[in-house]
């Protein structure tokens, strides 16, 4: 019963609206024909005007967290939440207030009013502070070389006394072998020299030796002789020693 009187309803309405239609149409239409031009004009005229500026950097005031929206009021959609010190680039501006800017892919609109030229403390503070950091470990960096440089110049003093302590040796064993060399060449010429009087005495000695060997001969040809003469005297006494006694004896 409920549902057939809402029918009832809905259907009586109905009537009225097509009765109210057919006895004069022409005023719907008119108006139907005005929001159509009236949407028309809107759609060409821009929904707000942006002056384009020069791009520059752009940081968002400290303060607090700032809405990015698709365009510049405050219904309309929200592409990001930029957190303070968001850094942006300024490339238009609105005449009530807004600014267009970019960050990376982002693009958007936000109040000009929470734009600052500079910084803001807490990225500056973080600047000074890693600055500082940058300073105290190139400081430490430093002390480490100045450190190592002057175990490196210790070392290279003690190497230093070293090679001289060593260059010393070696200039006293130099004088050393120049000394032996001197008396190696005096040495030398000595022996040269007593090669040369070796050489001659052997040389007067082979002709002492032929002398010898001469005067030997010579010795040995005379003793022939003497021992010839003896025997020849010998047997000269020999047999006129034996004449007379022959003589004798058959004498007798």
């Amino acid at each position: 019963m409920r549902h057939f009187n809402r029918f009832a309803l809905a259907t009586l309405l109905l009537s009225f609206q097509w009765t109210a239609w057919a006895v004069d149409p022409a005023p719907a239409n008119a108006a139907t024909e005005a929001t159509n031009k009236e949407a028309a004009v809107t759609a060409k005229k821009p929904a707000w005007d942006v002056k384009a500026v020069p791009a520059t950097k752009q940081w968002v005031s400290d303060r607090l967290e700032v809405p990015l929206r698709s365009c510049p009021g405050d219904r309309c959609k929200v592409v990001k939440i930029v957190k303070p010190g968001f850094e942006t680039t300024l490339i238009g501006v609105t005449n009530d207030g807004w600014a267009l800017v970019t960050s990376g892919n982002t693009k958007g609109y936000l109040p000009k009013r929470y734009l600052q030229t500079t910084p803001v403390a807490s990225q500056q503070l973080e600047g000074v502070q890693r600055q500082s950091l940058e300073t105290m470990r190139a400081h430490e960096a430093l002390k480490t070389e100045m450190d190592a440089l002057k175990n490196r110049a210790e070392n290279a003093e003690t190497e230093v006394a070293s090679l001289r302590k060593e260059n010393y040796e070696l200039k006293q064993e130099l004088d050393y072998v120049k000394t032996l060399s001197t008396q190696t060449l005096i040495v030398n010429e000595d022996n040269r020299r007593l090669k040369t009087e070796i050489e001659a005495l052997r040389q007067r000695n082979d002709i002492l030796e032929q002398e010898a060997s001469d005067v030997e001969g010579k010795n040995q040809r005379a003793w022939v002789m003497v021992g010839a003469g003896i025997l020849f005297m010998g047997w000269l006494i020999g047999r006129f020693a034996r004449a007379p006694r022959r003589r004798g004896w058959n004498e007798i």
